[in-house]
C-alpha cells in the first residue's frame, strides 16, 4: 500500500511556490466609489446657514435679540454635525476633525449658557470662539487647491485601493493621471500667509513629479515590492505639500 505522506510532502513543498506566485499576481480591484473622493461634509455646510447671519449681522451690530433667536436654530445642525462621517479621502483628517468638532460643540454650550445668563461680553466672546472653531473645521476639510485636489484623488485611489489590491493596470492608469496633474501643480500660487514657502513648494512638486516618474518606471517590469515602495514614495512627497499648507513644512 502506497504511503500518502510522500504525496503530502510534495504538496507542502510546492505550496509556498504556488502561494508566492499568487502573491505577485496582479489583482482586479473595483473602481473607487465616487463618493469617497468628495472632500466635503454637508452637515458642516448646513451650519453656515445660521453662522453667516450670526457672524456677519448679529455680532457686529451687537444685536443680542437676533443672537438669542439664532442660537436655538443651531441645535439640529450641530447634532447632525456631531454624527457626520468623513468621506474616505478625508480619513487622514479624522483625529483633527474630532478634536475640532468637540471644541465647537463645547464652545456652543458655553455660548448658549452666556446667552441665557444675559452676559453681553461673554456672549460676544463665545460667538467669536464659536465662529473661529467652525472656520477651523471648514479649512481642515476644504481642498488646498483644485489642482492639488485633482492629484490627491488619483493618489487616494492608488494608495488605498489599487496598490493594496496590486491591480497593476489600474495603478498604471492612475499614475498616468498623476503625471498629467504635475504641470498644473507647478502653477499653483500659495496663499498670502504662505508666500515665503513658494520656492519650497516648487521644489516639492518637482520631487513629487520625480516620484511619479519612478512609479511609472517600476510598472514597465512590475515587482510587488518595488511597486509598493514607489507608491509609498509618491505618498510621502505629496504629504510634504500638505505639510507646507499645515505650516510646518512636513506632514506625517
Amino acid at each position: 500500500m502506497r504511503k500518502p505522506t510522500v504525496v503530502l510532502s510534495s504538496v507542502l513543498v510546492a505550496l509556498p511556490i504556488f502561494l508566492g506566485a499568487c502573491a505577485e499576481k496582479p489583482g482586479s480591484v473595483p473602481e473607487v466609489p465616487a463618493a469617497e473622493l468628495v472632500a466635503a461634509v454637508p452637515e458642516l455646510e448646513a451650519v453656515h446657514e445660521f453662522m453667516s447671519p450670526l457672524w456677519h449681522d448679529a455680532v457686529p451690530a451687537r444685536n443680542f435679540e437676533m443672537i438669542n433667536e439664532l442660537i436655538p436654530q443651531f441645535e439640529a445642525t450641530l447634532v447632525a454635525l456631531d454624527a457626520a462621517q468623513l468621506t474616505g479621502i478625508l480619513q487622514d483628517k479624522q483625529v483633527a476633525w474630532d478634536e475640532g468638532k468637540a471644541s465647537v460643540l463645547t464652545t456652543f454650550e458655553a455660548f448658549k449658557a452666556a446667552a441665557e445668563a444675559g452676559n453681553e461680553e461673554d456672549i460676544l466672546g463665545y460667538a467669536e470662539t464659536f465662529h473661529m472653531g467652525y472656520e477651523g473645521l471648514v479649512r481642515l476639510i476644504r481642498p488646498l487647491a483644485p489642482e492639488i485636489d485633482a492629484f490627491h484623488q488619483h493618489l487616494y485611489a492608488v494608495y488605498h485601493y489599487y496598490g493594496p489590491g496590486y491591480d497593476v493596470e489600474k495603478i498604471r492608469g492612475a499614475a498616468t493621471e498623476m503625471a498629467a496633474a504635475i504641470p498644473p501643480l507647478q502653477t499653483v500660487e500659495l496663499p498670502d500667509h504662505l508666500v515665503d514657502h513658494q520656492a519650497h513648494y516648487g521644489m516639492v512638486v518637482t520631487e513629487l513629479g520625480e516620484a511619479v516618474g519612478a512609479l511609472m518606471a517600476t510598472l514597465d517590469d512590475p515587482n510587488r515590492e518595488a511597486v509598493d515602495a514607489a507608491i509609498e514614495a509618491v505618498h510621502g512627497a505629496y504629504a510634504e505639500i500638505e505639510g507646507i499648507y499645515d505650516g510646518d513644512g512636513s506632514h506625517g
